[in-house]
């Protein structure tokens, strides 16, 4: 059993647009709004992308980027949340929070996708040679 529970996160690591697709459909059959079920998506799965982005990487590089991202998300939190500040007198916590987490999911998805476009390109090179 504890093999079967091992095996559904690792294919949900490795495939986070799973995950992504799963929460979009449910979440759109239950609010009848594609916009907000494509938000609850993107919550869920940068949730997601951030235990996949640095597993991928780590199998790819054999580097450890786990501090990096972490470094990089709030450094990200801490520029988007100065830029609120700066074009707002009064910063409402909740929606910035969004806005930084919707920012990541953007980064994780794209840098998600670069690894696995290298990984790919690396696999094909390995398979000519």
């Amino acid at each position: 059993m504890s093999n079967f529970f091992q095996l559904i996160i690792s294919f949900l690591l490795v495939f986070p647009i799973a995950i992504f697709i799963v929460v979009f459909i449910v979440s759109q059959k239950l609010n009848r709004k594609t916009t907000k079920a494509f938000g609850h998506a993107a919550d869920v799965t940068t949730l997601v992308l951030f235990f996949a982005v640095p597993i991928a990487v780590q199998s790819l590089f054999k580097i450890e980027t786990v501090g990096f991202l972490v470094g990089m998300a709030l450094f990200l939190s801490v520029i988007l949340t100065f830029q609120e500040w700066k074009s707002q007198n009064e910063i409402e916590l909740i929606p910035l929070i969004r806005k930084i987490w919707r920012f990541l999911f953007i980064v994780l998805s794209a840098t998600f996708f670069i690894v696995w476009c290298i990984g790919f390109v690396f696999k094909v090179i390995e398979f000519v040679n």
